[in-house]
């Protein structure tokens, strides 16, 4: 990437932040979210927003170098990292309208989302209002704003939209107009403060929402790719992270651990020494073909083509087996980390946790093996999150 005075090296950036989130550590941990000294940092850097384009409040950094960022944070700390995706901006820029998204998108403010069509909305003279409870608001502690997915009344029932489908309309809340619940009480990802948040009978003006569909391309004319395909690419790089963080800290304790009952150190031992080159070569593997499969995505969308289901396909192979390689990876590590990594004070421990949590998503989850599977074999992907 050509770095200019307006646009720092942020992998770079996001590097030489790592003292500063591995302070915050523990603190998120017993927080449950991001303290306000790692958010102020994060937002210092230009990290929320800074995939975002440049007149909307961001660096308009494309999307390798974002998801890299993203892998660096992670390497620190995985719920930094994974918040510092969903503020990025990379999941894509909503169509609302132009008074409304210079004022939500202004440089530096942390915008949440969820895109599940959780709430109702009823149209209203000048927009909607809208209630509901949305689940897995991560970063809602820390941001300006939350998008919050709708399906869209008619009456009391959904307005049907083309393809038989309800109508969803994203609507774009004020942080302090919302209530957050605290739910968010798990084993990993602990501090992304994904809590569940509420709103009832809330006016949102029709400049302020967006009319999506599951179906619906980014909104950044440089780009044709589809809003779940983007979501997958943005936070597989926090399993990658969280991957290279465990295997690195194992490298570490085998210098100097022997295990009980043992003659000779932890990197003596033959299955170690099997079993880490393992570990490496399966991140290694999700990396190279995460980064390449995504490499060839872009390439097709800045040629204006169309993406198609069989590229739809590749990428949600490529997203779901990183994670799956990443999780592996962990595993090894922490199984070879022995007795000592069972305790808090481990970072393999929370490695651990951090990527079990994030193969959980259903964009990244090991049940996208059976879309993929389906589109190779020739038969309709069987869901429209692709």
């Amino acid at each position: 990437m050509t770095t200019t005075a307006l646009q720092p090296d942020m992998v770079a950036v996001a590097q030489a932040l790592r003292p500063e989130i591995e302070k915050h550590s523990e603190e998120a941990e017993r927080l449950r979210r991001l303290p306000d000294g790692l958010v102020a940092a994060l937002r210092e850097a230009g990290v929320f927003g800074m995939a975002r384009p440049a007149d909307l409040g961001g660096m308009g950094l494309d999307l390798l170098t974002t998801m890299r960022v993203v892998e660096q944070i992670s390497i620190a700390d995985a719920s930094a990292g994974w918040c510092s995706a969903i503020g990025s901006g990379s999941i894509g820029t909503l169509p609302i309208g132009e008074a409304a998204a210079r004022e939500v998108y202004r440089t530096g403010n942390a915008i949440a989302g969820v895109g599940a069509p959780s709430g109702r909305a009823t149209p209203v003279d000048g927009g909607f209002r809208i209630s509901g409870r949305w689940a897995y608001a991560s970063g809602c502690t820390h941001s300006q704003y939350i998008f919050l997915g709708n399906i869209v009344l008619d009456g009391d029932r959904p307005r049907m939209g083309p393809g038989g489908l309800p109508e969803l309309r994203m609507a774009v809340v004020p942080m302090s107009e919302v209530e957050v619940l605290d739910t968010w009480h798990v084993s990993g990802l602990r501090g992304t403060g994904s809590h569940d948040v509420t709103v009832t009978d809330h006016f949102v003006p029709s400049e302020r929402t967006a009319g999506v569909t599951l179906d619906l391309a980014a909104t950044n004319p440089q780009f044709r790719i589809p809003m779940f395909t983007l979501f997958g690419m943005a936070l597989v790089p926090v399993a990658l992270g969280a991957a290279r963080r465990a295997i690195d800290e194992l490298l570490e304790m085998a210098q100097g651990k022997t295990p009980m009952l043992s003659g000779s150190k932890l990197r003596d031992k033959p299955v170690v020494q099997h079993e880490v080159a393992r570990a490496e070569g399966l991140v290694q593997a999700g990396r190279a073909y995460l980064y390449e499969t995504v490499g060839e995505l872009l390439e097709q969308a800045e040629r204006g083509e169309a993406i198609d289901m069989p590229m739809r396909a590749r990428v949600k192979l490529a997203t779901t087996t990183a994670t799956d390689l990443a999780s592996q990876a962990v595993d090894i590590a922490y199984r070879l980390g022995g007795g000592s990594a069972n305790f808090e004070t481990s970072v393999l421990q929370r490695c651990f946790r951090d990527v079990h949590a994030v193969t959980q998503h259903f964009v990244i989850a090991a049940s996208n093996y059976e879309t993929a599977g389906r589109v190779l074999l020739g038969l309709d992907p069987g869901t429209p999150i692709i």
